[in-house]
């Protein structure tokens, strides 16, 4: 009997512990929502889906979401001090969301599937030393090609393409892939036949909705239809007026339509060079001249012969001849930066999009720039500052990231003063030259793609 007496308590203080345990499952699903949204970010919530299945449901639930960005966009940090020690910016102020970071994507040259991640740190200031490098996320455990290229970046996204062949020389079939930089989920695209064989690819413009926006009762939601098109403009030499292309977007009917890019004026493609968003308007760059379109138009009904999109030209300085060219968007306003060997580097801002009006922001001379490491100081004194312009600083135009060797060099446009940002890894060392950048923007909440359009 006091054999049984003791197994009796045992069992009593083991089922004590198991209710008390079972406590927080009796909780309604509002209170899960405070506690998760209040957790530092997405990855941290996220881990919550491994406790249970009831809250690996919730944690994606759009109601979710929803509050979660809503609770970000009210922890802003207002004011947040752009600090670095060099840059003279201490009272220029930016309102950026807590968990809201930045990148640039390098990929190796056109056709290779290597590159590498930089992320703009902002925990809890923007620091241009702040940077952390990531490897490429590679998708051969999600049964896709291996020789996957990125020709696109928008937001958190990634647009990949794979170039099939069926023999060394015919190329006419492209295989199109989007993928989230965090989550790694992946959304396979209709396939590309092209009518005729090509090796070259001339531009892929890549653009979507964000995944959650506000109202005017600044109510932040989950926009569950929200879409993405894509825009691949075969190789073509010589200047034209109107530029073949092929669209592809939920108002093509989700399938590819041949469209024709007709143009005021008569330019040249800039092939392989990224085709830059501002707003909902793509923009094509070509020798002295960009051609900007909305790809959001209704043409499900029309036949291949009447979808003509009618570009808007805007004159770019005369630079894009003999110099290379790096476009930004800050603030919904469009920054140009060029380079020429000798280490002179200009920055323009486009101050009128109907006039085509361009400001020349910041013009500095090879010999005026201020090395501030013992590296750059040994660089210089060989050479001009030689090196591709791979992104704008996520708080401020004045400030660029240049991919100079194995360094990624931080250039102060208004103090005239460059540092060393960040060493690449040695792996990655083969990334420059003929390297390609990506601009990429981590929203508060991984963008979702199941429910891509």
């Amino acid at each position: 009997m006091n054999t049984m007496g003791a197994d009796l308590v045992q069992y009593s203080e083991v089922s004590s512990k198991r209710q008390k345990a079972n406590k927080i499952d009796v909780l309604v699903d509002e209170l899960f929502v405070e506690i998760f949204c209040r957790l530092p970010c997405h990855k941290t919530v996220t881990l919550c889906k491994l406790v249970c299945k009831h809250w690996a449901a919730l944690v994606y639930k759009p109601f979710f979401v929803s509050r979660f960005v809503a609770f970000r966009a009210g922890q802003c940090i207002a004011p947040c001090a752009y600090e670095d020690g060099i840059s003279k910016y201490d009272e220029r102020r930016v309102e950026m969301m807590n968990d809201q970071t930045f990148g640039v994507l390098i990929r190796k040259k056109w056709g290779w599937s290597k590159g590498l991640m930089i992320h703009f740190n902002n925990n809890p200031i923007y620091s241009p030393k702040n940077l952390s490098c990531s490897r490429l996320p590679r998708l051969v455990n999600k049964g896709l090609p291996r020789n996957l290229t990125v020709v696109g970046a928008c937001n958190d996204l990634l647009l990949y393409m794979y170039q099939r062949h069926e023999d060394k020389f015919d190329y006419r079939k492209f295989e199109l892939y989007i993928c989230n930089a965090q989550t790694k989920q992946c959304l396979a695209l209709p396939s590309l036949d092209l009518p005729s064989m090509t090796r070259n690819i001339g531009n892929i413009g890549f653009m979507c909705d964000p995944c959650y926006s506000r109202d005017a009762s600044s109510n932040w939601s989950l926009d569950e239809t929200f879409c993405a098109c894509i825009i691949f403009i075969p190789y073509i030499t010589g200047e034209v007026s109107k530029l073949p292309a092929y669209l592809l977007s939920p108002y093509t009917g989700g399938v590819w339509r041949e469209v024709i890019l007709s143009s005021p004026l008569r330019c040249e493609l800039l092939c392989k060079c990224p085709i830059t968003s501002i707003g909902r308007k793509l923009h094509v760059p070509c020798y002295g001249c960009l051609n900007g379109f909305d790809p959001f138009v209704d043409w499900s009904n029309g036949t291949s012969k009447d979808i003509v999109i009618q570009c808007d030209s805007i004159p770019t300085p005369p630079c894009l001849v003999t110099m290379i060219v790096f476009f930004g968007v800050f603030h919904e306003q469009l920054y140009m930066c060029d380079r020429e060997d000798s280490g002179r580097y200009r920055v323009w801002v486009l101050k009128d999009y109907v006039t085509g009006e361009w400001s020349l922001r910041h013009n500095i001379m090879g010999q005026d720039w201020i090395p501030r490491d013992l590296h750059l100081v040994k660089l210089i004194n060989r050479r001009p500052l030689f090196g591709n312009t791979i992104g704008f600083h996520p708080a401020t135009p004045d400030v660029i990231y240049v991919l100079c060797k194995r360094w990624i060099v931080l250039c102060n446009l208004a103090t005239k003063e460059m540092e060393i940002a960040t060493k690449l890894p040695k792996s990655s060392y083969d990334l420059f030259p003929g390297s390609y950048p990506f601009q990429i923007t981590f929203p508060v909440w991984p963008t979702p793609l199941p429910i891509l359009a």
